[in-house]
């Protein structure tokens, strides 16, 4: 862990200010809620399938993968949409955790996923066992050191660097390490960011991997002077799926918690207008929560 990859603390007074002023202001209300695709069950076949937020289901071979598996509410955050099947149908080999905050890393929703399946493996950033003990055996919870890689159920998993920083309680900030995930098999090679600010380490992860599939976060980046340094926004996350080379860039992180001071449309109408004005030929493809995205999938937002 390198300062320049640590999100700098903001002064506590600067917090309140900012909460002050979201007393005084009314915020922009959204225009429309994001549309979501419902289903009975989790589908058969490899796919990849957007919860809301920055919640994914990925299945490749015979593997179901939960990246930030939050299935509810959060302490003070309500969902504004709702999971796209019945929590009860949910189930996953392994859990990706990319770091602490209660919005990525949820208890009940990891406690629930275990009960569906005691085999459960998850896999965590260095110092996340901290969070664990007591929930799951030791050896079922592996913990990664930047660009530390394993082979687990078929696929190797990359824990890739991310500018953010780790924290749940008063006692344990950058206690436990963050980062995204590479996932790979024969066939296929995705990336999840988990959070991050803009940095040099998207380039890295270009160098190292040749990604098909990218899922960036595009929202809470208002106000500007806090969440700039923990967060991308949309012409961010598309600069940065260009800096790595990915195929594809899907937009996660959006619509689903009132985190920030944007009206939760507003990160994928930005988005849009950034696709419409992109001169690369890196291709977008924007999921409806609860969408069934197929590998093979060609992209209806094409940058040209």
């Amino acid at each position: 862990m390198t300062k320049e990859m640590t999100s700098p603390k903001i002064p506590f007074f600067k917090i309140l200010r900012w909460q002050f002023s979201k007393y005084l202001s009314k915020k922009i209300p959204q225009k429309e809620a994001l549309s979501v695709q419902t289903h009975s069950h989790l589908p058969q076949g490899e796919y990849a399938m957007w919860m809301g937020h920055a919640t994914l289901w990925l299945r490749l071979g015979e593997t179901t993968v939960a990246i930030d598996p939050v299935l509810e509410n959060i302490p003070m955050h309500r969902r504004f949409t709702p999971l796209p099947l019945p929590k009860e149908q949910l189930r996953a080999d392994i859990v990706l955790i990319t770091h602490a905050h209660y919005d990525h890393y949820d208890t009940a929703s990891v406690k629930f996923l275990l009960s569906q399946n005691p085999d459960l493996i998850i896999v965590a950033p260095a110092g996340f066992w901290r969070y664990m003990k007591g929930m799951i055996d030791r050896e079922q919870c592996f913990e990664m050191e930047w660009w530390e890689s394993l082979m687990v159920r078929g696929l190797f998993i990359t824990l890739t660097p991310a500018k953010h920083w780790s924290k749940r309680t008063l006692f344990d900030t950058n206690k436990a390490l963050w980062g995204g995930y590479v996932i790979q098999n024969e066939e296929h090679t995705l990336y999840h960011s988990g959070d991050s600010a803009m940095g040099d380490h998207f380039k890295a992860i270009g160098d190292r991997f040749e990604i098909d599939e990218a899922f960036l976060p595009i929202g809470a980046y208002k106000p500007e002077w806090i969440m700039s340094h923990n967060h991308i926004n949309p012409p961010q996350a598309l600069q940065a799926a260009i800096d790595f080379g990915a195929q594809t860039l899907i937009p996660i992180h959006y619509g689903t918690f009132d985190l920030s001071d944007e009206p939760l449309d507003e990160p994928l109408e930005w988005f849009k207008e950034c696709v419409a004005q992109d001169t690369s030929h890196l291709e977008s493809y924007i999921l409806k929560i609860g969408e069934v995205y197929r590998f093979s999938t060609t992209s209806t937002d094409k940058s040209t």
